[in-house]
């Protein structure tokens, strides 16, 4: 016979109640267990303290499942934190499966008996620990950390109000007024709703940013609160931009989406004529016509506000119900966006063009450098125009560097960009390096070259700018495969263009890096359609001055249709794909386009591609993120390719065990070990693998991880991205890029929108 110390009986039926319920269950357990149940109960209660502060630390390295387990982070947790879930795991099993083979749980199995605990235990979860909880809404399961917004109430973090909403004290109209005529589609952080007795949903709002991580102690500012009926919800931080409209058809706006599903289904003859039946009838006022609700607002440059392009849902995607066009992918997004304002609105906007010259100045670019020069006189000696200005930047090859830049192996030889007689005296100071070697197959500091002029600070802010690129060797074999992309990036968070002179060779591959560079692409590469702006001439060819004379007239003959766009928004004219011209006119509508606020605001459902040509996407969806979260995104995607770099080497597995690897040694949890793919394999952060978007790693299969050349390949795209996100963290004072989401938001709560296209 065992005796029990009475003290001791009552701390474990205490703990056992908490894990059973009730004091009668826990009895029957001891009954029918006898000292096995003292052995549970004591080895629970000596674990106890310590599991209780795992799931208080800030560090998350435990929580709260649905089926009444701990769920372990294992990157954040010491392998003895690890051991102590796994004991607390196991005895608890072994207490779900005791009550189960009890007579009084009838019918009920461990795993039932598991659910109904993990409900009784998280109601009483201090704020700050970590519960899996089950949104009633959509069934699926999330994260909640106790503080407000509790997302088995309400989804929605954020709301964007209507024109004209009122905030209120209280959740009624007849409460204290705290902030009236609140702006069109100004976003606000949910902290919580209720309904009221007349049935209208009230949510209480902060300008505060709600973070789907909560730090510890956080206490937002409530400032009101809103009813439903002046705001929509915005359940993702998703906006959208539409992608540059020079020579595009206007995309067009439907209520409901079926229309424009039954028309992405039609044959593409059949699709251009009804677009063109139904362009015709809302130009001539006659709308309404297929379910069509508005015409593409032309605010060009006002894209960039991207609050004015709250992205509110998106149409069921994701296997078998994911959208194409002609056989190309395809999405359709719910869109609240404004239309355009009377064409007699008044534009302030003065016209210029930036030109910055970015040229190899080794030996073999001598007369090449001459020939710009004597065009660039003859320029000067017709022209003075104020609105086309000149700069200049050279490049060699790393290995000799320019002695007076401190061997730098690029140099900017104008501090700003200058009138063509200006720069006439620049030119002559620029010195060929005489010491390189005079073959023309060596490789030179290209893309060096180029990401000095896409840094420098000459551009003037309002001008349009263009890149100039003249040489004849090749940039390294390694900076092609780790820039290109990189500096496309970068050229088009700028709004700035590259316009490629390659002077032809024997050699094979610089031809290819200059296409490469001069190339814009519209979306997703390989599924969107790609121009290259570039001219080609063979070495030593006579008619390169005449070439560089013929851009520069070309480029003078388009300042004025510019200046007029600028002025008027008088239409631009059509110029030939691929030419100066063209790339000009691109820039003018981003640059100079009507900002102001229209007058009319709709709600429709909008394709991102050009429904007359899928190759061309009209709309670029981008999630937005605040600095913590862009930090969260960046460590993430530094885990994978580290990962993808260990599995290289064989540290600690092969690429075939890619899956297990990220499990073991990143933030990443794995959901579904038996999973195919890594989005249904894995929970990812910040909510990104609930986007419709095809990614580098999210549809990726186990069987991509089996030869290493995809791997290898892995890796360059995440090292991408990361120098992506990197560039943007470096623009956080530019408040063009990083915006305020309300009127009242804090600096610290400015977001900046990241491509769906740019995610892991």
């Amino acid at each position: 016979m065992i005796l029990i110390d009475k003290k001791m009986l009552l701390s474990c039926q205490i703990i056992l109640a908490i894990l059973l319920f009730l004091h009668l269950i826990a009895d029957a357990v001891f009954a029918q267990n006898g000292c096995y149940g003292i052995e549970l109960c004591e080895r629970m209660m000596a674990r106890r303290g310590k599991i209780e502060q795992l799931l208080r630390s800030p560090r998350h390295c435990i929580g709260e499942g649905l089926g009444g387990l701990l769920l372990v982070n294992k990157y954040n947790c010491s392998d003895e934190e690890r051991r102590l879930a796994e004991a607390e795991n196991h005895d608890r099993i072994a207490v779900f499966e005791r009550m189960s083979n009890n007579p009084k749980m009838i019918n009920k199995t461990s795993e039932e008996i598991g659910k109904e605990f993990a409900i009784k235990r998280q109601e009483n979860l201090v704020k700050g620990v970590h519960r899996e909880v089950k949104v009633p809404d959509t069934g699926e399961t999330t994260w909640w950390d106790g503080y407000p917004p509790d997302p088995r109430k309400t989804e929605i973090s954020r709301i964007l109000t209507l024109k004209g909403a009122t905030l209120y004290a209280e959740p009624n109209s007849y409460s204290a007024v705290a902030r009236d005529n609140v702006q069109q589609y100004e976003a606000f952080g949910v902290l919580g709703s209720i309904e009221d007795n007349s049935g209208t949903r009230w949510y209480q709002v902060t300008e505060e940013y709600v973070p789907k991580i909560k730090p510890r102690n956080w206490s937002p500012k409530p400032i009101g609160w809103v009813a439903e009926d002046q705001v929509i919800p915005w359940r993702r931080a998703v906006v959208m931009r539409f992608t540059n409209p020079y020579n595009r058809e206007p995309s067009l706006f439907f209520d409901p989406p079926q229309p424009i599903l039954d028309l992405m289904q039609e044959a593409k003859d059949v699709r251009r004529r009804e677009l063109q039946s139904i362009r015709e009838q809302l130009e001539n006022g006659r709308g309404g016509a297929s379910g069509v609700v508005a015409m593409e607002p032309k605010v060009g440059a006002g894209q960039e506000q991207m609050i004015m392009y709250p992205v509110l849902d998106f149409h069921a995607s994701g296997g078998k119900d994911d959208l194409f066009i002609d056989g190309k992918f395809a999405r359709l997004l719910e869109v609240a966006a404004r239309t355009r304002n009377s064409a007699s609105e008044s534009r302030t906007h003065s016209a210029a063009i930036d030109i910055i010259f970015v040229m190899d100045t080794t030996h073999s670019m001598r007369p090449y450098l001459e020939n710009v020069l004597a065009a660039t006189e003859a320029f000067a000696d017709q022209h003075t125009d104020d609105g086309l200005r000149f700069g200049f930047i050279g490049y060699q090859d790393r290995s000799i560097g320019y002695q007076d830049n401190g061997n730098k192996s690029t140099k900017e030889f104008t501090s700003r960009t200058l009138l063509a007689s200006e720069f006439v005296d620049a030119l002559e100071q620029v010195n060929i390096d005489e010491n390189s070697e005079q073959g023309d197959d060596f490789a030179e500091a290209v893309f060096d070259g180029v990401e000095t002029a896409l840094d420098s600070s000459q551009w003037r802010q309002e001008a349009i700018k263009i890149i100039f690129l003249v040489g004849d060797a090749p940039g390294r074999e390694e900076d092609r495969v780790n820039k290109t992309t990189i500096l496309r990036d970068k050229a088009r968070t700028r709004k700035i263009r590259l316009f490629a002179f390659h002077i032809r060779n024997r050699d094979k591959e610089s031809w290819k890096q200059y296409a490469e560079l001069s190339s814009i692409s519209e979306g997703i590469k390989g599924t969107a359609q790609a121009q290259n702006y570039w001219r080609s001439i063979d070495a030593g060819a006579a008619q390169f001055r005449q070439l560089i004379a013929n851009e520069f007239q070309e480029t003078l003959k388009r300042l004025p249709d510019v200046q007029e766009y600028a002025r008027s928004g008088k239409p631009l004219p059509s110029a030939e794909p691929g030419s100066l011209s063209e790339l000009i006119f691109q820039q003018a509508t981003l640059m100079y386009s009507d900002n102001t606020l229209p007058a009319q605001d709709i709600t429709g459902w909008v394709c991102d591609k050009v429904l007359t040509n899928p190759d061309r996407e009209a709309l670029t969806p981008m999630i937005l993120l605040t600095e913590t979260e862009l930090e969260e995104l960046t460590a993430r995607v530094r885990e994978l390719k580290a990962i993808g770099e260990r599995a290289l080497r064989g540290d600690g597995g092969t690429t075939r065990d890619f899956f297990e690897l990220v499990s073991q040694n990143t933030k990443f949890t794995m959901v579904d070990p038996t999973a195919v793919t890594f989005r249904d394999a894995f929970a990812v952060p910040l909510g990104i693998s609930e986007l419709p978007y095809k990614s580098d790693i999210m549809a990726a299969d186990r069987s991509d991880f089996d030869n290493p050349d995809r791997v290898q390949r892995f890796i360059r795209a995440m090292n991408n991205k990361l120098l992506h996100y990197e560039d943007l963290m470096r623009k956080r004072g530019d408040t063009t890029v990083w915006k305020k989401l309300s009127a009242g938001a804090r600096d610290r709560d400015r977001v900046v929108g990241v491509e769906l296209n740019q995610l892991p």
